[in-house]
């Protein structure tokens, strides 16, 4: 689950708690401060209350928060967001990238997405990621099912694939609304149909 929130937008406290409720397996965050220092955050351990301090904290500037459902791969820290894709550069994915080629063991598709691909891709050009093209060429490998966001932070920019296949919720960009909780959070014409997660007095054990 990827929020994307511009400067001095709100991320609100029911919609942190709705992602949290579905996307357990750790969670981080990156973007600029007000001077356009990078901002990186990674934590294997999702916990409502720091993802409202974190909000609040970069209330004011641009980031981007990922809360990670694991897929593929281990719940080892290398497979926290942001992954690194080069010096320059941080990857958030959400999705399963199928056909993907992926032998190190324990690391997920979004690892191997991260340095088997866009890294010699831009460590050959680096000026790629400000083409159109390059954008056009990741969506088009991604297909509709998978979105990304990339932070470039020598040009201080982040770029984000298949936005159109997410969805706009107050002023955030969201790249899925399936994983939202939808007790915790509804969202009015959802693109995707939210899942809920299960009341504790619904379970029977036998």
């Amino acid at each position: 689950m990827i929020i994307h929130k511009p400067a001095g937008v709100a991320i609100p406290p029911a919609l942190l708690a709705a992602s949290a409720s579905l996307n357990r397996d750790g969670w981080g965050l990156m973007g600029f401060d007000a001077t356009g220092g990078l901002l990186l955050e990674r934590n294997p351990r999702v916990d409502v209350a720091e993802l409202l301090e974190a909000e609040q904290r970069y209330r004011d500037v641009e980031i981007v928060m990922h809360l990670r459902m694991l897929t593929r791969g281990s719940t080892h820290a290398a497979n926290l967001h942001p992954l690194p894709v080069d010096e320059h550069s941080l990857l958030m994915h959400n999705g399963t990238v199928d056909g993907l080629d992926t032998p190190v063991c324990g690391r997920s598709d979004s690892w191997h997405l991260a340095t088997s691909v866009l890294r010699p891709l831009l460590k050959r050009d680096p000026a790629l990621i400000e083409q159109p093209a390059f954008t056009q060429l990741v969506e088009l490998a991604l297909g509709p099912q998978n979105r990304a966001v990339l932070l470039h932070a020598p040009s201080r920019r982040i770029h984000v694939f298949n936005r159109r296949h997410g969805a706009e919720i107050d002023g955030l960009w969201c790249s899925s609304t399936r994983w939202i909780d939808e007790r915790h959070f509804a969202v009015p014409a959802a693109p995707q149909r939210q899942e809920r997660s299960l009341l504790t007095e619904h379970l029977r054990f036998i």
